[in-house]
């Protein structure tokens, strides 16, 4: 949760409000996911393009 707080700290010096959303999908024997949703949003990037 650290990195939460810094994130919030970091902008909090742009305006008097920090609208945070935090999502998380914990899949249970799964692993390398984070770096496969990067891969697959860099691959469609580069696609559109």
């Amino acid at each position: 949760m650290r990195v939460v707080k810094d994130a919030c700290d970091a902008v909090a010096d742009y305006g008097s409000r920090v609208s945070l959303v935090l999502k998380a999908d914990i899949r249970p024997g799964r692993t390398g996911e984070l770096e496969g949703k990067v891969d697959r949003l860099e691959a469609a990037i580069e696609n559109d393009g």
